[in-house]
């Protein structure tokens, strides 16, 4: 008992890292044969949703003031800006010479840059459309091509986006004109908690396939990215890599031992392919994957918890599964390097009261405490000014906690262990 209350004490003294408190997990996420799912992916949850990827053909972000469109390029779709008309050619348009057409990719660093915005020459003109700056409409100025995966040639014009309403008009045929199909898209409904709303130009309908934006932190998926070849140059190829959601920020560690933890070495990046692709290589001489040695990501979450994760298989298209093992670096983002301006916490662990040391002597400062994850499970207000205040901690069970003490603008947070 005397040698785990010590231990406790030189985690929290900082003699020991935070890092070693938490155990390593292992798990799988399997996007099946043929890498034929997207999986999202919680770093405390594990698998939080897998669907087909094929299901739908464009997408569009949904923020109200955004005109991010996606094309399907991971299912083997390709898209063509029409080069010899503008949207008044819509009745005439055709697929002469299209082998020549720059296929258009959606950017493999910033979700909102879709291969329709590709085009774009900056504000106020966003690849497919002219945003008006009167009624806040971005109006299609162009006509696309869509080749499916399967061969067959759509027509596209994205006519307009009410950006008050946050409504896509679009209509879309075969190339001969049959078929033709005239939508209204309104994106309000999935704003608050989707990153894109999908469209199947196949089935002509939405497909709602994301969970909500909050229960998830990574996504593994087929997408196209940029690949150097070994001349030096780059080009668009399909992979099957890990992107990250937004406000979802990874760092890469490389070359570095397997007990390497800190996540400080490298700044945190927030594109959307910070671990992307290149944790893995395809052995020619042994004919199958291999992971990258002495690599380590460090994830920090949505909420602010920061893992550490690293690969440890990958199947190939057999069954498309990915190893993994992620450790709880830091739980709701609490800085492990000491402040000089944080509170103070003793006894730690502690029984049944905790001290609270304020910097200064003050009032109405709150203190909060939030369990491992980050549940609100007691909230006081001092009420005079004193330097010390003290917290019952009788009905808190025994565990992991966080002591957050905020007055006016400034917020410090402490762990704090609790044994009975």
């Amino acid at each position: 008992m005397k040698k785990a209350l010590l231990f406790a004490a030189l985690i929290f003294s900082g003699l020991l890292p935070f890092s070693s408190f938490a155990n390593p997990v292992h798990d799988t996420v399997a996007m099946g044969p043929g890498y034929g799912n997207d999986v999202f992916y919680s770093l405390s949850g594990g698998v939080v949703k897998s669907e087909p990827r094929n299901n739908w053909d464009i997408a569009f972000y949904t923020n109200r003031w955004s005109a991010g469109i996606m094309i399907n390029d991971g299912a083997g779709h390709m898209l063509y800006t029409y080069p010899n008309g503008d949207t008044s050619s819509w009745n005439n348009i055709d697929s002469t010479g299209i082998s020549e057409w720059i296929n258009l990719y959606n950017s493999d660093t910033i979700w909102e840059d879709g291969a329709f915005n590709r085009n774009s020459l900056g504000h106020p003109d966003y690849g497919w459309g002219v945003y008006n700056m009167i009624n806040h409409d971005v109006v299609g100025d162009s006509l696309y091509i869509v080749k499916l995966a399967n061969g067959s040639l759509k027509k596209l014009w994205i006519k307009r986006k009410n950006s008050i309403t946050n409504t896509f008009h679009f209509k879309y045929a075969n190339l001969n004109g049959s078929q033709e199909v005239n939508e209204t898209l309104n994106v309000t409904p999935y704003q608050s908690n989707r990153m894109f709303i999908y469209y199947s130009l196949v089935n002509q309908a939405i497909v709602d396939r994301e969970p909500d934006i909050a229960s998830w932190d990574l996504l593994w998926s087929r997408y196209a990215a940029i690949v150097y070849e070994l001349s030096g140059n780059a080009s668009y190829y399909i992979v099957v890599g890990v992107t990250n959601n937004l406000e979802v920020e990874a760092s890469k560690h490389h070359p570095v031992g397997p007990d390497f933890d800190n996540w400080y070495a490298n700044p945190f990046e927030t594109h959307k392919t910070p671990i992307g692709h290149n944790w893995k290589e395809f052995n020619m001489t042994q004919f199958q994957w291999l992971i990258t040695d002495s690599l380590t990501y460090f994830v920090k979450n949505r909420q602010g918890d920061i893992y550490k994760l690293q690969f440890d298989y990958f199947s190939g298209s057999g069954a498309g599964k990915t190893g993994l093992v992620k450790k709880l670096l830091s739980l709701v983002s609490v800085n492990e390097q000491p402040s000089t301006s944080a509170f103070s916490v003793f006894p730690n662990p502690a029984n049944s009261l905790v001290n609270i040391e304020l910097p200064e002597n003050e009032n109405n400062a709150e203190i909060r405490i939030f369990d491992q994850a980050g549940r609100l499970v007691l909230s006081e207000t001092t009420t005079t000014k004193a330097q010390n205040y003290q917290v019952n901690l009788e009905n808190l069970r025994n565990g992991l906690y966080i002591i957050e003490v905020k007055n006016g603008n400034a917020t410090n947070r402490q762990k704090l262990i609790v044994k009975h």
